[in-house]
């Protein structure tokens, strides 16, 4: 994978939202479920926090480095503040953002059009096709709207 992308090749990525009790999730990545979506929003409405996950590699950073993810659609941009965090199974540094308001994000989510996630000097544009209608859904789920 080249530096500085969060492309990933040879997988169709789609938005999907999953629903299990009180846990809500918005994904964009492989339907593989054994595979690790690149952007994940989780709400878990029992303990009124929600989660933001940006799965990719961020070089030289340690777990616990601050840094800022940046959602930006329709030329409106969401910062939020989050940290490097290390996923224990395969070793993996990536951004994470938890207890987050999630109508910033949302607001962001909602616009059309294609959608640009920044974590450090790592970037990606992501696809707008079937968002719309998992951010609906999400949203309706979601009770830190």
């Amino acid at each position: 994978m080249p530096s500085g992308s969060l492309a990933r090749t040879q997988e169709s990525l789609l938005w999907t939202n999953r629903i299990n009790g009180s846990f809500v999730s918005l994904a964009y990545g492989p339907l593989d479920p054994t595979k690790s979506p690149l952007f994940m929003l989780s709400c878990f409405n029992g303990m009124n926090i929600a989660v933001l996950d940006v799965r990719t590699e961020i070089a030289d950073a340690k777990p616990g480095t601050p840094l800022t993810i940046e959602l930006t659609a329709g030329g409106l941009t969401s910062p939020i503040e989050a940290e490097a965090t290390r996923d224990e199974a395969d070793g993996v540094i990536f951004g994470e953002a938890s207890d987050i308001e999630v109508k910033p994000i949302l607001d962001v989510l909602r616009l059309p059009g294609l959608l640009t996630v920044k974590v450090g000097e790592t970037s990606a544009i992501l696809s707008d096709q079937g968002r719309a209608k998992a951010v609906g859904q999400f949203s309706e789920a979601c009770q830190l709207d």
